[in-house]
């Protein structure tokens, strides 16, 4: 007993090793979840940069037990639209379906006659949780004059951003930054996509894509995804939400109307907090005013769910005066961008 004891413990590196792991088998990298549909891709290049890498999937494939090694389910793939080349990938393309594995645990697919393997992933009831936290945190991360520590930030942790001469706290009006008497204290928001400029029209969908889901599913939305608000008694969605929605009541002035918060040239420094360039704010845009009255009307509705009710009573109070504003200025669509090199404030479907 011993003796083969031993053999197998030799003989397992050496079968493991032998399996390669290849990126031509594709599962999804999130898992599955036990009673959903579990499909692999199984692909082989014929058009694009790895054209050269050739691979032909056996009659056989196999779904192994990463931690038993045991095959666990096996059937033949199934070759997608008679071999035909797919136009997009440039691959031919065959769909291995395993569907039928329900159990719980960590797998790997296999490809016996070719001696190659999938990445492994899980079977799990809750393979998305992780992946909804990370996503919504990455709001945070795009967070403005404020510092990320270590605790919530991790090693993408930074100072105090946009905080220095004339940035946000003191940003002046592109047309006339040398008057001290244009300052406003627009600090906070989120940074845009890809810079850290803050335009109101581009909070337009994720704000309303993010109070779609909590409205649609609010049971899923935790306290706990790791932000500076979280246990506080208040879904963290609703949290962060709320810091966009804070630097946009910041943005509307007193007649309703809205703009935004931008350098006037394509500069940046990285992290955040090492930008220095001077930040402005150009006039009022109607497309701007129109986003913020349906963000305002739509949160009411969602903060409303949560019980809060001096702030439904501002986001409605805001709305409306957003919506004045547009009813007062039907003619006001036009494309002022004069003194940036920026995106534009307007969006011209909304315009």
């Amino acid at each position: 007993m011993k003796t083969l004891i031993i053999f197998l413990a030799l003989l397992l590196p050496a079968f493991l090793c032998g399996q390669a792991i290849t990126e031509n088998i594709h599962i999804d990298q999130f898992g599955y979840k036990p009673d959903g549909q579990k499909v692999a891709i199984l692909s082989n290049p014929q058009l694009g940069y790895n054209a050269g890498q050739t691979y032909v999937p056996g009659t056989s494939i196999t779904v192994v037990d990463n931690q038993t090694l045991q095959t666990v389910y096996s059937a033949a793939p199934a070759q997608w639209n008679g071999g035909n080349t797919h136009g997009q990938s440039g691959d031919q393309v065959w769909w291995f379906d395993f569907s039928q594995l329900s159990d719980p645990g960590e797998y790997y697919v296999y490809d016996p006659a070719n001696n190659l393997r999938s990445y492994a992933f899980r079977i799990d009831d809750n393979i998305y949780t992780d992946a909804l936290r990370q996503s919504m945190r990455a709001f945070y991360y795009q967070r403005c004059g404020v510092a990320k520590t270590v605790l919530h930030g991790g090693v993408w942790h930074d100072e105090l951003c946009h905080s220095h001469t004339m940035q946000d706290l003191d940003c002046r009006l592109v047309s006339n930054p040398d008057n001290p008497a244009t300052s406003k204290d627009l600090s906070g928001g989120w940074h845009d996509a890809g810079d850290y400029n803050k335009y109101v029209n581009y909070s337009h969908d994720p704000l309303h894509d993010l109070l779609f889901a909590y409205e649609d599913n609010p049971g899923i939305w935790g306290d706990d995804f790791g932000i500076p608000e979280s246990n506080n008694g208040i879904p963290d969605i609703l949290d962060e939400i709320k810091v966009e929605l804070d630097w946009l009541l910041k943005m509307q002035v007193s007649d309703g109307s809205l703009m935004k918060v931008s350098v006037t040239a394509y500069q940046d420094g990285s992290p955040p907090s090492t930008d220095m360039a001077f930040r402005r704010y150009g006039p009022a845009q109607a497309s701007a005013t129109r986003a913020a009255a349906s963000i305002f009307a739509h949160a009411a509705i969602v903060y409303q769910m949560q019980g809060m009710v001096a702030f439904t009573d501002t986001l409605l109070t805001r709305a409306e005066l957003a919506w004045e504003w547009v009813s007062a200025n039907p003619g006001y669509s036009y494309y002022n961008n004069a003194g940036f090199s920026s995106s534009n404030p307007e969006v011209s479907e909304n315009a």
